[in-house]
């Protein structure tokens, strides 16, 4: 049951049954619970809006009034109050409060941000009571100049671009704010959706209309050094920008589709600093075993997972904790990412032939201690790096790979013999990265059996963990920030023999775990539910895969 049904209920202003005839009602005609309440006359429509509001955890503002100081409509565009549905109400600690008459829409505060470079809140008012403002205050006044009737851009001149150099700044400058990771900028029903990834997840903060979508490509275009007359063709760039005094790294990518160019921005925020393995939450025994691995002379150690795991900054957490004055390093990436003092940083460059398996060749000659290979992506370059390894260089790099042990079968594939993979591999670190609670809003509850068991725990009673709530300071979504799962995969004489004699993966998994030699992944994430870091549900989205795969064997 959802919190405003169960508010409903409580509240005594629907019977069960009634509430059972909203519900199906409200399936079949694609509105709002609340809606179809008052529209089936069980309740009235402040009395359900106003428990709506305590449910989506919104102030409720009563406009049956009808009064709205003048300063404030002057300052929203009368199209964009109509066309949004929504009116500026009060100013409270330097923040505009806008009523709105539908929870889903407090989004609407992120793009009226980027209007009126007004911070704003959201709050819950009664549809009828907001539709009657709204015609006393905007209805049959002309569209009010503002910066929603500059971003038409005509001309091309510098005074129509203004406020599209100022809509790109701000929209990078809120997404480094907010902690994401990624800008999407996708044509979708006759306008463009602005969307951020923070903490791994997707969420939108703005709408604009068809009209800006040339005038922001262009600008991101000719900011990336792009061909902005090219419009049928994939393209990919890069963007240096300063914010606040930060220097950001944008790679920006732009992929034609049917309705118009889709863009997406990867931010990389090169003042944010590396973060140390404690940071990324590899702590206990996956930390000491990590520990052992970086003490050694030689040999290859990977890091497995998906795009978007965390795999690099793991990578540069070891870098971090190698670099001595007495250790010479060496790196191939695509891109540098962080530029760290003492280590000799290589961008690859396959326009000119500048390889990863290139550049490798060309470090042995160097004569480092320590490797690190970006990616292995093709054959050469695997063969290449674990020669490398075999020479008496410890080499680190990534693949991609849903496990520790698949790594293994990876390179087999990849087309490196079984013998050499067995004997230059060290250990493979495979990991996930899931959001952490939010520490102010996070509620202790008890597990249950079914959840214990997920998690490769004993159901028993009285274990408590933590679940997600939403508050102000993470914005509703109950998690802010992410920490690491880890996955660690040591070989010993007996697992090198029993896969250079082409053993499976099932053989190897269970060869390692008899001998002590394998950290799964799930028992990371199990400990870091009852450390109250994460919640079961964060555990299981990210190792469900895992544990299909296995019980598919």
């Amino acid at each position: 049951m959802s919190d405003l049904e169960q508010l409903l209920s409580s509240a005594g202003l629907v019977t069960d049954d009634q509430l059972r005839e909203a519900q199906a009602a409200q399936r079949n005609r694609g509105r709002s619970l609340a809606a179809m309440v008052v529209e089936l006359g069980f309740a009235g429509e402040t009395d359900v809006w106003r428990l709506a509001a305590k449910a989506s955890r919104l102030p409720f503002v009563d406009l049956s009034g009808g009064r709205i100081p003048e300063r404030l409509v002057e300052r929203i565009p009368g199209d964009f109050a109509r066309e949004q549905r929504l009116v500026p109400v009060a100013e409270k600690g330097g923040k505009l409060v806008v009523a709105v008459d539908e929870p889903d829409r407090r989004l609407i505060a992120d793009q009226l941000r980027f209007l009126t470079g007004d911070e704003v809140i959201c709050a819950l008012a009664a549809p009828s009571a907001l539709s009657a403002v709204l015609m006393a205050f905007y209805g049959g006044a002309a569209a009010e100049a503002g910066v929603a009737a500059e971003l038409a851009v005509t001309g091309g001149t510098d005074e129509g671009d203004a406020p599209i150099i100022r809509l790109v700044s701000r929209m990078f400058q809120e997404a480094l704010e907010k902690r994401s990771s990624d800008i999407h900028i996708e044509p979708e029903g006759g306008g463009l959706v602005v969307r951020y990834r923070v903490d791994g997840v997707l969420r939108e903060v703005a709408r604009h209309p068809a009209h800006l979508a040339a005038p922001l490509v262009s600008r991101l275009k000719i900011m990336a050094k792009m061909d902005i007359a090219e419009k049928r063709k994939p393209q990919d760039g890069r963007i240096g920008v300063s914010i606040g005094g930060r220097d950001v790294d944008v790679r920006i990518s732009i992929l034609p589709t049917n309705h118009g160019e889709s863009i997406v921005m990867r931010l990389l925020d090169k003042g944010a600093g590396l973060l140390s393995f404690r940071e990324l939450g590899l702590v206990g025994e996956a930390q000491r075993r990590v520990a052992a691995l970086l003490k050694r002379s030689g040999g290859i150690v990977l890091v497995t997972g998906p795009t978007g795991s965390g795999k690099t900054t793991s990578l540069y957490a070891a870098l971090a904790e190698l670099n001595r004055p007495d250790v010479k390093i060496i790196t191939a990436e695509d891109p540098v990412e962080y530029h760290i003092s003492g280590i000799n940083q290589v961008q690859v460059e396959t326009k000119i032939g500048l390889t990863f398996a290139r550049i490798l060749r060309a470090m042995l000659r160097c004569a480092p201690n320590v490797i690190l290979v970006g990616e292995i992506r093709d054959q050469e370059t695997a063969e290449t790096a674990i020669q490398a390894a075999l020479t008496g260089h410890l080499v680190f790099s990534t693949l991609h790979t849903n496990d520790a042990p698949s790594a293994l079968t990876r390179l087999v594939d990849m087309g490196v013999p079984r013998f050499l993979v067995s004997t230059a591999v060290q250990a493979v670190l495979a990991q996930r990265l899931v959001r952490k609670l939010c520490p102010e809003c996070s509620e202790e509850v008890e597990a249950t059996p079914e959840e214990l068991i997920a998690l490769g725990l004993e159901p028993r009673p009285g274990v408590m963990v933590r679940e997600p709530k939403g508050c102000y300071t993470c914005e509703g979504a109950g998690y802010r920030g992410r920490l690491g799962l880890f996955e660690v995969l040591e070989l010993d004489a007996g697992l090198r023999e029993a896969f250079f004699e082409g053993a499976s993966l099932q053989v190897v998994k269970d060869h390692a775990r008899a001998t002590g030699n394998f950290l799964p992944l799930s028992e990371d994430g199990a400990s870091k539910v009852l450390d109250g870091l994460t919640s079961v549900a964060e555990v299981l989205r990210v190792t469900r895969v895992d544990t299909d795969t296995a019980a598919a064997h």
